[in-house]
């Protein structure tokens, strides 16, 4: 009989990047484990007969009703009583404790954020928070039995982690097949829509390439919780009928996300470094490179030089902008791809870290 595996979260949807696209099916593929993801809604059935869905309708301001579906959870848990529980949030901690209390379950804390550094950036009351969050995360961990670390910089930014941790980075997939062969350019934005992730940049950007280039197309696509932004390019983009926003307050559908890549002939990755971001890499680096998407990025960063060596970066500076250096800049681009894409930069090389750590620690169950 296949050992049971819970991969769970409170905010991200049951259908996740990250827990279904690529840990849960990653696990499905040895035909030894029944997963069973835990989640806020998405797909409502999951299209694999090895993972079954279980999703709650939450949403990130209902303070109250994210407290309280930990205990809904931690029921679900218990219900299904899986050999492994793995735990995608800070939230679910304590909770995760109780359920290997109860049916000895191995626990994973797979990390996806800093988050003492990420709620530094929002005040005082922030940084009270993000200190609450380490406490925890520090008080709890001698009872976690492996920690996933999503960046590579998390294993000296958490030292609660130790030695007990594999670095499982959001790498992309084999890339499919480019349908973008127009000499237009197509502008693609994607992933989460923030002030933080450079959205406000990258409008900027399409409106000076629509201006200049009468056939251009840019789409901005994306979750987004920052209402004021949302405003703000919403009526920046009513201006620019060849600039399309797709957003929404849930997660767009990674499929969705994958057809505007193979369209799009540019990428724009606009962050701007700072000291949560700046050691970290953007999914979409990833899945740019490997899918053969040249891309703007800031010059004389980590992202430009691994960019640079994955394939498909055109380096620029993001705080000096005008539109004729951005045509001069897209138009001597000498960006290249390798021949043979570097296995060590794909999810293939991440999904057989993540079977054999998963092998070990059930194992030992």
């Amino acid at each position: 009989m296949n050992k049971k595996i819970v991969i769970t979260s409170v905010l991200k949807p049951v259908d996740d990047v990250r827990a279904f696209w690529k840990i849960a099916q990653s696990l499905a593929k040895t035909n030894k484990y029944e997963i069973n993801i835990i989640g806020n809604e998405g797909k409502k059935e999951s299209e694999h007969e090895k993972i079954q869905f279980h999703a709650h309708d939450i949403d990130r301001t209902a303070l109250l009703k994210r407290f309280l579906i930990r205990y809904t959870i931690l029921l679900k848990i218990l219900k299904i009583r899986p050999s492994l529980l793995i735990i995608a949030t800070h939230e679910l901690l304590i909770i995760g404790i109780v359920a290997k209390l109860l049916i000895g379950c191995k626990l994973i804390y797979d990390v996806q954020e800093n988050y003492l550094l990420n709620a530094s950036m929002n005040g005082v009351i922030g940084k009270i928070m993000g200190q609450l969050i380490r406490v925890k995360e520090r008080i709890t961990s001698t009872c976690i039995d492996h920690f996933w670390l999503a960046e590579k910089c998390y294993q000296d930014e958490l030292p609660f982690v130790k030695t007990r941790f594999t670095i499982v980075e959001n790498k992309a997939f084999e890339y499919p097949i480019r349908q973008s062969e127009d000499q237009n350019i197509k502008a693609l934005f994607s992933g989460t829509i923030s002030n933080y992730a450079g959205a406000k940049i990258a409008m900027k950007i399409m409106k000076h390439l629509s201006s200049n280039h009468p056939d251009f197309e840019g789409v901005i696509i994306g979750q987004i919780h920052d209402s004021k932004l949302k405003i703000w390019l919403e009526t920046e983009a009513s201006q620019y009928p060849n600039i399309e926003l797709v957003t929404s307050t849930k997660p767009i559908s990674y499929d969705e996300i994958l057809e505007r890549i193979k369209w799009a002939n540019l990428g724009i990755i606009s962050y701007l470094p700072n000291e949560i971001n700046e050691n970290k890499i953007p999914t979409k680096l990833y899945e740019y490179s490997r899918y053969q998407l040249p891309y703007l990025v800031q010059e004389n960063t980590l992202w430009s030089q691994v960019g640079e060596k994955l394939g498909g970066a055109i380096p620029m500076n993001f705080n000096n902008l005008n539109p004729e250096d951005l045509m001069e800049i897209i138009k001597n681009s000498t960006h290249s791809f390798p021949n043979v894409y570097p296995k060590t930069d794909t999810w293939e090389h991440e999904l057989e870290k993540i079977i054999s750590s998963t092998s070990t620690l059930l194992s030992k169950s």
